[in-house]
């Protein structure tokens, strides 16, 4: 008996490919509000693009096994029928065989009986010649009979083995076609989940490129802002400038860039030795906080301040000439004009210093108000420098 067992494939896809092709990344009429949520839409559309890909390649190797093991039982089937053909001209051979041995056996039969059945034997022993031709008759009558019962014997055999070999071939055949049957409709359920997939595949790939066109588009206006901005406070400062204009401090919780630098933070040394932990500034919190005391100085701007200049410590020129603020670099060159010190905490106290006596004392000689917007007119070429510290100070925890 022949066994052939079908591996029926659950794909756990089904769902999948349903939900990604019902992947949808709207965006505002207007665009996108911000370059970050054009991010966050990118960002989730290339996740959404990999989960399908995966997916996609999950069930085209499934595809590939149902479609081997559906050639492999068609094989199979088209091996068995040619047993059972093979078989069943092997029945018709041995029929043929059997017709031909019934035939001489019939035969033999009439001849015993028209000469006499066993009395015509015995007259034929009787007549031998002499007592050694009588046993010779007898023998040959022995193997005679022998020969007969041998070959009923043989035929019995035959027909039996014959009809036991088409009986297992046909069943079988019938077996390997349920089974082909069976290994065809997996295979055509996974093609058409792989045609599903497919299609999501599709789809999300075409929301990720969706997704960066507005990405672009988000950046882009934001560059065309950015650059409105600037050169409104480029303008501003320049106007300040030219007329003396004093920006008065404008009180509130949040930092902005017209919180007054002259007052207390609220900060403590180990309040900012927290938040500078791991960084190139760790253990910076003293010197922040000494520089308050003594200058005046909020020593949350001034950690914003030291963040933005030295990127957390870690420029060519804090780490190579201890400076934090950049403090005397220009742009034609910023390196190699930039001073050095000591350590971190004597350019804090430098700086600080500096800051206190020209910036936001209204005895300075670049005082517009103890204010970010005040300090921008003068200390900084780029008109969006304020913005960029008060924005970093407002993250600083208090």
């Amino acid at each position: 008996m022949v066994h052939l067992t079908i591996r029926r494939r659950t794909l756990a896809i089904g769902l999948l490919a349903i939900s990604l092709t019902a992947i949808a990344l709207p965006a505002d009429a207007a665009g996108p509000s911000s370059v970050g949520a054009a991010q966050q839409k990118l960002a989730q559309a290339e996740q959404q693009a990999r989960q399908a890909s995966t997916a996609l390649g999950a069930a085209q190797q499934q595809l590939a096994g149902a479609q081997a093991q559906l050639a492999a039982v068609q094989a199979r089937v088209a091996d068995l029928d040619r047993t059972v053909t093979t078989d069943t001209a092997r029945l018709a051979a041995l029929d043929l065989e059997v017709s031909h041995d019934k035939t001489e056996l019939a035969a033999y039969v009439r001849s015993v009986y028209k000469s006499g059945g066993q009395e015509g034997a015995l007259a034929y022993v009787v007549a031998a010649s002499d007592i050694g031709e009588v046993f010779q008759r007898v023998a040959e009558m022995d193997r005679v009979d022998q020969a007969g019962k041998i070959l009923l014997h043989h035929i019995a055999d035959a027909q039996t083995a014959a009809h036991r070999a088409l009986v297992d071939a046909d069943a079988a055949r019938g077996e390997a076609q349920v089974a082909s049957q069976q290994a065809a409709t997996a295979e055509a359920v996974v093609a058409i989940e792989t045609a599903q997939l497919q299609t999501a595949s599709v789809a999300a790939n075409g929301h990720v490129t969706t997704a960066a066109h507005q990405l672009s588009a988000a950046q882009a206006a934001a560059a065309r802002q950015a650059a409105a901005e600037a050169a409104a406070a480029a303008a501003a400062a320049a106007a300040a400038r030219n007329t003396g204009t004093i920006y008065t401090p404008v009180p509130g919780a949040t930092f902005t860039i017209d919180t007054d630098l002259t007052k207390p933070s609220g900060e403590t040394a180990a309040t900012l030795n927290a938040f500078l932990s791991g960084s190139a500034l760790a253990g910076l919190g003293a010197s922040f906080m000494n520089a308050e005391a003594t200058e005046h100085v909020s020593a949350r701007y001034f950690v914003a301040h030291a963040i933005l200049e030295s990127a957390w410590g870690t420029s060519a020129i804090a780490q190579n000439k201890h400076n934090l603020f950049g403090y005397g670099a220009n742009d034609a060159n910023p390196y190699g004009d930039a001073l050095s010190f000591s350590s971190f905490d004597a350019c804090i106290q430098f700086v600080a210093q500096k800051v206190a006596e020209d910036y936001l004392s209204s005895s300075g000689a670049f005082y517009h108000g103890p204010t970010l917007r005040g300090m921008n007119v003068d200390y900084a070429s780029d008109p969006l420098w304020a913005s960029k510290i008060a924005s970093i100070a407002d993250t600083i925890p208090g």
